[in-house]
């Protein structure tokens, strides 16, 4: 059996492979090796890499009012800006580069009628009270922010399931302060970053995952 030691080793290992495209993982080794990582090496990550990372995230899907925007972050003092704008993640500034997965706001749910398709389904899934508040709350931003948090994490794991295929890890940021973020990285006003997503080479070796329970996680027909 394998310590920890040697099996840190043999990631290194692979890695090396993964980065001169001597092997490639199959799906499945993918989500097994996928770990958050937040200490990478201070290694430049190839071009060609960060095009697959946002080819891939621009395969996620989008509807007719959430589009996706991603910006590609290595210049150190905006990393910083970044990292300062986040609720204790200032570690992503060591990050090679970080990707900015942004989503329009541009549609509003306080601006449709009482049958358009996006209120009817909202009310459904989050009841009335909740969908009311954020049509009439004044600070439209958030509102719509909130509403069109959720797909934009689609993409995001995109990038980084593309980024264990190649060899590398990152973690994804989402506590942070997004007006700054928006203001840092210059969006207009109809597009907001939802995620920040550090990727590089790992310089940590994240602990080990419990294996997944099927029995006491998973229900056929009824809880």
């Amino acid at each position: 059996m394998f310590g920890r030691k040697e099996l840190y080793f043999l990631s290194n290992v692979l890695t090396i492979l993964y980065e001169e495209g001597f092997i490639f993982m199959d799906l499945k080794d993918v989500f097994r090796n996928r770990r958050s990582v937040r200490a990478f090496k201070d290694a430049e990550v190839p071009e060609d890499i960060i095009e697959e990372l946002i080819e891939n995230a621009g395969l996620a899907p989008e509807t007719d009012t959430c589009n996706y925007y991603f910006g590609i972050i290595r210049d150190k003092e905006t990393k910083k800006q970044l990292g300062e704008a986040t609720h204790w993640a200032n570690w992503i500034s060591e990050a090679p580069v970080v990707i900015a997965c942004c989503g329009s706001i541009a549609w509003d749910i306080g601006e449709q009628d009482d049958d358009d398709y996006g209120v009817i389904g909202n009310k459904l899934r989050y009841g009335e009270e909740i969908v009311e508040f954020l049509r009439n709350n004044n600070n439209r931003k958030a509102s719509k922010a909130l509403l069109m948090s959720s797909p934009v994490y689609i993409p995001a794991h995109h990038i980084i399931l593309t980024a264990v295929a190649n060899g590398l890890k990152g973690c994804l940021v989402d506590f942070m302060d997004m007006d700054k973020v928006d203001e840092i990285l210059g969006l207009p006003e109809e597009v907001t970053c939802q995620v920040l997503v550090p990727i590089g080479y790992p310089n940590e070796e994240p602990k080990a995952r419990e294996p997944f329970d099927m029995k006491k996680k998973v229900f056929k027909d009824r809880w």
